[in-house]
């Protein structure tokens, strides 16, 4: 069981990292128009994330299973490494202005570029 929750941590670390590194090429693209490709697969992830939230009713479901796996039924189980746990909880409200930001500027590129 323990390995099994490790592995989900590791997991929820390297999405957490990927997510956070995607607002990049995202940026790049909607700064500069350079990028397209890689912009709008960087863009898959936050998209299947907010998917994964809202079929969720609103909960990490890495969180769900961390939980479950641990026993805890209750409260916040440990399901990413190397954050502190007060971080980890605050880092999707937290990034969340940024996304969207980001998410809408790329999306205003694509109509410009679109459009001329």
């Amino acid at each position: 069981m323990k390995t099994r929750l490790f592995l989900l941590q590791a997991v929820h670390t390297l999405v957490t990292l990927l997510a956070l590194s995607s607002l990049v090429p995202m940026a790049v693209y909607a700064w500069t128009g350079e990028g397209l490709n890689l912009a709008l697969w960087a863009l898959c992830l936050p998209l299947g994330i907010l998917s994964g939230l809202l079929l969720n009713d609103g909960r990490c479901v890495l969180q769900d299973l961390a939980r479950k796996w641990s026993g805890q039924h209750e409260g916040w189980a440990r399901d990413i490494l190397l954050l502190p746990e007060r971080w980890a909880l605050n880092l999707v409200p937290a990034t969340t202005p940024f996304f969207a930001l980001v998410i809408g500027a790329l999306c205003m590129r694509l109509v410009l570029d679109f459009v001329r």
